[in-house]
Parts: C-alpha cells; structure tokens; sequence
C-alpha cells in the first residue's frame, strides 16, 4: 500500500500528514508481513513522513484533510489516493512500551515536526 498521500492542484504538492503512531498501525494492519508489530516496526517499513514529503508546498493533517483544503482554498480535482484511508481509532491498543519507544527513536524527527506525541 502506498504511503505517501500526496494532492495536486495547480502544479503545487499538498502532503497530507498523518498521525505516525496511528499510521504505523495501519500500515502494519494493511502489510502482508505479519510477524508482530514490534518487529515489523523495528524492520523499518514505514517510510518517514519528512522524507516522503520533502519537496511539496502545503501540509494539511490526515484528520480533518477536507476541511484544511477548503481552510486552505486549495481544490484538488483528484484526490482518489485518500480512497481506502482510514482512521483507526483504536491504535493506542496495539502499542507496548517497546513499541512507542521505537517509535519515538525512529520517528523523533517526524514527531517533532509534525507535532504528534502518544
């Protein structure tokens, strides 16, 4: 499944970030390697979201994507990428302390940036 969730309108990149901890759940429920979230995590499969997104203009939250464009006045005629995204609204129920800890040491930057804490 593709990662990066990225709009187009008038030759500008919108990223649309997303919650890392929520995002590594839905990733992880959405992988076809099952071999337990830890270790999935610690396999670096989740790309990070300040990589991904390095070269586009906006940034608008995968939470209340639809209303930061109107916010925003940005129209994207096409936004079929954010077709099957979907919130997980029990993600805090998959992490251990390990796990958040890895989060936090692969993902500090990320974060940081974004402004997400567990």
């Amino acid at each position: 499944m593709n990662q990066c969730l990225i709009l187009d309108y008038e030759g500008k990149k919108i990223a649309v970030v997303r919650n890392t901890y929520e995002r590594a759940v839905f990733h992880y429920m959405h992988s076809l390697d099952w071999i337990g979230f830890d270790n999935w995590l610690q396999g670096n499969y989740l790309l990070n979201q300040t990589k991904l997104y390095k070269d586009c203009d906006h940034f608008i939250s995968f939470e209340d994507w639809e209303d930061e464009l109107k916010l925003l006045n940005l129209h994207p005629k096409d936004t079929s990428v954010m077709e099957g995204q979907k919130r997980i609204s029990d993600w805090k129920q998959w992490y251990t302390l390990k796990s958040v800890q890895l989060i936090n040491k692969l993902y500090s930057d990320e974060l940081k940036r974004y402004g997400y804490s567990y």
